[in-house]
């Protein structure tokens, strides 16, 4: 266990931060932590740190293009997209242990 992990779970516990489950295609749910007034791209560093940290215990791939999965997924909340990385979570309407989903982007012809 991190330093950074067991600081998010305090955080948690004293209410300056909120767990987002982001729910992936394969089924896997993933709690990722963040403060109260996240913005999407906070949410996205969490995911990130969340993966990298996954990955070293794990094993596995040993690199992930995050240029590329931003590009090529985002993340959708009740059936609208998270597109602006600067609004946070709140004037979305994400509150704590609300469930994000991460989609595959649909091709554009």
């Amino acid at each position: 266990v991190t330093l950074e992990e067991v600081n998010s779970q305090i955080a948690l516990e004293y209410g300056q931060a909120m767990t987002v489950k982001v729910l992936k295609a394969d089924g896997e749910i993933m709690p990722i932590v963040v403060v109260q007034n996240a913005t999407v791209l906070d949410l996205k560093k969490a995911i990130r740190r969340f993966m990298e940290l996954k990955q070293q215990r794990e094993g596995g791939v040993k690199y992930i293009s995050w240029r590329y999965v931003w590009r090529t997924y985002h993340l959708v909340f009740q059936g609208e997209k998270l597109e602006d990385d600067t609004m946070r979570l709140k004037d979305y309407g994400i509150r704590n242990r609300d469930e994000v989903t991460f989609m595959k982007q649909l091709r554009k012809k």
